[in-house]
């Protein structure tokens, strides 16, 4: 009896060490690529422990298989490439986000854990997005609209779709969830140094995802202040505009749309790119391997990357990757259409809106950039994992329910 309970304080406690190594993760993540990384892997190393010395059978959701299938095609890739050091390292960047969603799944209990996991990305964001600021314009003296690194997330375009993802869920929550009057000041600061920062970022596909996102916002929730939010957000960037020749060069850029000098580029570029896929149809050149596969292809030297999500997964990961995406985003579509009808905690409702931005930010985003990796994927596990909580908490109240009524 005795070494029974021993167990259970020991299990207690390693779960209770997991779940601080998750939040430290999350909360370093836009930071330090290195740091996310180190306390990345001490929360996978101590989850595997836990893992392995139970005796239960881990319960892996239908969202979870898709994630895994998604997984397997990439060790396949990786398998079949000829850069297999850098393709592994690829499959490793692809455990380490998928990883995130089990993670969540076996370790949050209860909605207050899952509150905290909020409150440690919007306080993470904000941090960042200040000090990213002040490090651009106050220390290296950058112009306006140069804002190319913001620690760990890299370029314009990571940083438009972190920030497109979080403004999706703090909205979500702000909308929908009762705060206290100090959390709500605290959520509408957050909101608007996260929106400056979007702003600043200059990042034209994610300043279209946003309007999108208010506009989808605002027909959900029949929101005549969601709707003037929109109107509010387009009148600030044109007036901008009428002062900014920069601000007033992007505006331009977006309402060409595909006609737009960038897209010319990019047409070239996905030409080239597209030999890589057709000389690698199955499998791809391997996870992560576009950068070095693309001298042999003669692909452009500022394509690092195919830039388009689909192409991107082609090139790499070939057919067998295409379709294993297309699986997991269809599947994820349903869940997040069904997910409404099933889920009534506010809380795990108000995620839910930042579940239909992420859709928003892999439709627009995906047109130019990959969209998925790397810390965009991690805060999208940790995201996914939260609204599976939300469905599992449902269903376990329906089954008491069931319970009752039999007995």
């Amino acid at each position: 009896m005795a070494g029974r309970r021993e167990n259970v304080i020991a299990s207690s406690c390693l779960e209770e060490l997991i779940f601080k190594l998750l939040l430290i993760t999350l909360f370093i993540m836009p930071f330090s690529i290195t740091a996310n990384e180190v306390f990345m892997g001490l929360t996978i190393l101590f989850w595997l422990i836990k893992l392995f010395s139970r005796e239960k059978k881990v319960k892996v959701p239908a969202l979870g298989w898709f994630f895994l299938i998604f997984l397997l095609a990439a060790f396949l890739s990786a398998m079949a490439s000829d850069y297999k050091t850098q393709a592994f390292r690829g499959v490793w960047d692809i455990i380490r986000y998928t990883i995130i969603f089990f993670i969540v799944l076996d370790i949050i209990k209860t909605i207050e854990e899952a509150q905290k996991v909020f409150w440690v990305l919007v306080l993470s964001t904000t941090l960042w997005a200040i000090s990213g600021i002040i490090h651009q314009f106050l220390i290296i003296k950058r112009d306006l609209f140069t804002i190319l690194n913001f620690f760990a997330l890299g370029n314009k375009n990571a940083i438009g779709q972190y920030l497109q993802m979080m403004l999706s869920i703090m909205l979500g929550i702000f909308l929908n969830y009762s705060l206290s009057p100090r959390e709500k000041k605290l959520l509408i600061a957050s909101i608007l140094i996260s929106l400056l920062a979007l702003f600043l970022s200059s990042s034209k596909t994610m300043w279209v995802a946003f309007v999108i996102t208010l506009a989808v916002f605002a027909f959900l929730r029949r929101s005549e202040k969601v709707i003037w939010g929109v109107g509010g957000f387009i009148a600030v960037i044109i007036i901008v505009a009428i002062f900014s020749a920069p601000v007033k060069e992007i505006g331009s850029h977006i309402i060409k749309g595909f006609a737009a000098p960038s897209m010319q580029e990019r047409y070239i570029g996905w030409k080239q790119s597209l030999n890589m896929f057709l000389d690698n149809p199955i499998f791809g050149v391997g996870p992560k391997c576009f950068f070095p596969s693309k001298d042999k292809y003669q692909v452009l030297q500022s394509f690092g990357q195919a830039h388009n999500l689909f192409l991107q997964v082609a090139c790499e990961m070939g057919i067998v990757g295409i379709v294993a995406l297309i699986l997991w985003v269809s599947f994820y579509f349903l869940f997040i259409i069904n997910y409404r009808q099933k889920v009534k905690e506010p809380f795990y409702l108000g995620l839910w809106y930042g579940g239909v931005g992420y859709i928003i930010t892999l439709a627009i985003g995906g047109i130019t950039e990959p969209t998925i990796g790397g810390e965009h994927s991690q805060l999208f596990m940790a995201l996914a994992g939260l609204l599976q909580l939300g469905v599992n908490k449902e269903e376990k109240i329906a089954d008491n329910v069931l319970k009752k009524i039999k007995n």
